[in-house]
């Protein structure tokens, strides 16, 4: 029989349980499919990583409810396809069903952002819910001993 790290199952169990509660708490903002919030994730993140990875702007615009838009990154929608393994034309179709719901955006030159929406109250809650969720994350697998 082979054996496996101590820690390994109550990862698992806990990342299972912290992917849901994520997913719940996207699903709120809007009630979309699983490929249209894959797609919102990633650009969500490719949105926010220039700030993300620039210690000095997160603070300068911590406070501030609409980052500049020089702040701001944006994605191809081929990438977004690349990225998740989904079909161009389904990125295609779900991103245009996004901008209609006012998530997303494109710019001129066709690259994707999500909207500036982090004063909007379902948004406030999604990612509390979400830090909610990391907290029992790490309280899951501080019960069982492993240390994250």
């Amino acid at each position: 029989m082979t054996t496996i790290p101590a820690d390994l199952r109550p990862k698992a169990y806990a990342s299972a349980e912290l992917f849901l509660d994520m997913l719940y708490a996207i699903r709120q903002i809007a009630d979309v499919d699983l490929e249209s919030v894959a797609i919102y994730v990633c650009v969500g993140e490719a949105t926010m990583r220039p700030v993300l990875n620039d210690a000095a702007l997160v603070e300068q615009i911590a406070n501030v409810d609409v980052a500049p838009e020089d702040a701001r990154g944006s994605i191809a929608m081929l990438l977004v396809s690349d990225r998740l393994g989904l079909p161009r034309e389904t990125v295609r179709r779900k991103v245009k069903q996004l901008i209609t719901l006012g998530l997303l955006y494109e710019d001129a030159n066709g690259r994707i952002r999500t909207t500036p929406n982090f004063a909007d109250p379902r948004m406030k809650d999604a990612i509390g819910s979400i830090h909610e969720a990391v907290g029992r994350y790490h309280a899951r697998l501080a019960k069982c001993g492993v240390e994250s």
